[in-house]
């Protein structure tokens, strides 16, 4: 394959064009939206064993990984989209405070403009096309930028763009850094980025120049509590599941192990039998593991096995030139060695010991903030504790990894590891600008009409008094002020004979409150 080209100056004149598509308002119909999200499913339909072949040479997955962690789950996604894109879409109606009514109050949830996705070199299609599908849910126009890192992916969703969406609206955009130097200096209305904490940096200081808000989706050193009273076989197939998926490739991995000491024994050997179950005795023979996507990154975890002073329980083989690392366990690592201060980002994992839960939340507090915290345990004390005592983009009991795939929960960072969320409503409505409309009735009669000059004593306490009911929806006192005046003056117009005439005064009046105040 030809190397990607690293041109800028591509960038601007694609910007201008959807900008300008934009500005038309086409993709705010809702129905043009969900042509293109069909398209978009039909295109991952038809090129399916394309991403596979993509994604084999990118990063030597075989095709259940790529089924399981690329193509199949972005098809829930769109589709998660498409099933609910009429439900987000709706104005959302909000009560209205008495003490500013009588109006109306809703929510417009209107598409920002022109997004531009940064997708990871890890998971290439999970991370540029789903965040993608959201934006066009969103009713924006959308620029993709896939990492040149995974060069065979980012073209076949070069192609997959350009052959079945709008190309007027809708853009991928390959490159290497200086494209992704200048890509982030333009205007646009959001970015959503996924990446490195330091990447991250870069993006954000370059969006501030413009205001652009950013979703971030950062990763980090997410830990792995394994409690006493654990399932240890189902714990450990998980960890090692969640560790060593993608040769260790995932922003969400479980980087570092806290194992309580009573079971580290058993712990370990069960690692080295459920590594066996999984991988063989060879695992670089084995069709279910990973390649290290560049012989750079393999030579960087290379340099991670040196200097962190614990043991090497297995594992512990490179071969940079085949992008190889072995599975790897290491028993007490040094925790200011970088093994335990950088994101490791692939297939090594280190197991720490520990007596109280206390000192665990101690060590994870101490620490930049993680994307997620899985806790292995049936401790509902201990569960609480870290439920309220930590804080992490997600927290996982008895799992890892698979809380992403579940579009009712936003998947997104905190602190260092990002911020910002997408998935299901979430990334729905990260994608849009939540407009408030507030409509005023035109009726200017008292007690409404004591907010103008001249001030009095007496309108001073009623605004007082009104002030005191600020939070009450304008829908109760609007009804029981009409019903209980409609009485006091039918009554009144009764016993004087005016019954008629005062049904006829009332009506178009009581029909203005009730229309203006939505009740």
């Amino acid at each position: 394959m030809e190397q990607i080209q690293d041109n800028s100056e591509i960038i601007q004149p694609i910007f201008q064009k959807l900008k300008e598509t934009f500005n038309t308002h086409k993709t705010k119909c809702i129905k043009f939206r969900k042509t293109q999200l069909k398209s978009l499913l039909k295109g991952l339909e038809e090129m399916e064993q394309e991403f596979h072949v993509a994604l084999e040479k990118d990063l030597g997955v075989t095709i259940f990984s790529s089924q399981m962690t690329s193509t199949i789950v972005t098809k829930v996604e769109i589709e998660n989209q498409l099933a609910h894109i009429d439900e987000w879409s709706k104005e959302e109606y909000v009560d209205t405070p008495f003490v500013i009514g009588p109006g109306s109050s809703k929510i417009i949830y209107e598409p920002l403009g022109v997004v531009l996705v940064i997708a990871a070199w890890n998971y290439p299609l999970y991370t540029g096309i789903p965040p993608m599908a959201a934006a066009i849910a969103a009713g924006n126009c959308v620029i993709l930028k896939p990492s040149e890192i995974a060069p065979h992916s980012s073209q076949v969703m070069y192609n997959l763009v350009t052959k079945y969406l709008d190309q007027s609206c809708y853009a991928v955009i390959q490159g290497g850094v200086e494209v992704s130097k200048k890509i982030t200096t333009l205007p646009f209305d959001l970015i959503i980025f996924t990446g490195s904490p330091e990447k991250g940096k870069l993006v954000a200081k370059a969006a501030s120049e413009n205001l652009v808000p950013c979703i971030l989706e950062l990763g980090g050193k997410s830990p792995t509590i394994v409690d006493k009273d654990c399932s240890l076989n189902v714990t450990v197939q998980r960890i090692i599941q969640g560790r060593f998926i993608n040769a260790g490739q995932t922003c969400v991995a479980c980087d570092y192990v806290f194992v309580h000491q009573s079971i580290k024994d058993a712990f370990i050997n069960e690692m080295k039998t459920e590594l066996k179950n999984f991988f063989g005795e060879n695992p670089q023979k084995s069709n279910d593991y990973s390649k290290i996507v560049t012989e750079f990154h393999t030579q960087r975890l290379k340099e991670l096995l040196k200097d962190h002073n614990g043991q090497v329980i297995i594992g512990g083989q490179v071969n940079v030139d085949q992008r190889y690392v072995e599975p790897t366990i290491i028993l007490q690592p040094q925790v200011q060695s970088k093994l335990m201060t950088e994101e490791i980002f692939g297939p090594i994992l280190p197991v720490l010991t520990f007596d109280n839960i206390n000192e665990v939340i101690q060590f994870i507090n101490s620490r930049p903030k993680p994307l997620a915290l899985y806790y292995y345990g049936s401790s509902s004390k201990n569960k609480k504790l870290l439920e309220q005592q930590t804080s992490s983009g997600a927290i996982v009991h008895n799992d890892s990894l698979f809380h992403l795939l579940n579009p009712n929960l936003p998947f997104g960072g905190v602190g260092n590891s990002g911020y910002g969320a997408y998935h299901g409503i979430t990334g729905f409505k990260s994608c849009c600008h939540a407009k408030p409309v507030f409509t005023k009735s035109t009726l200017n009669i008292y007690p409404f009409n004591i907010r103008y000059p001249p001030f009095t004593k007496h309108k001073l306490q009623t605004l007082s008094l009104f002030f005191k009911f600020a939070e009450l929806p304008q829908r109760h006192v609007v009804n029981a002020t009409l019903f209980v005046s409609f009485l006091v003056a039918l009554k009144l117009a009764q016993k004087k004979g005016y019954l008629k005439r005062l049904l006829e005064i009332s009506k178009p009046y009581v029909e203005k409150v009730w229309k203006e105040t939505n009740l």
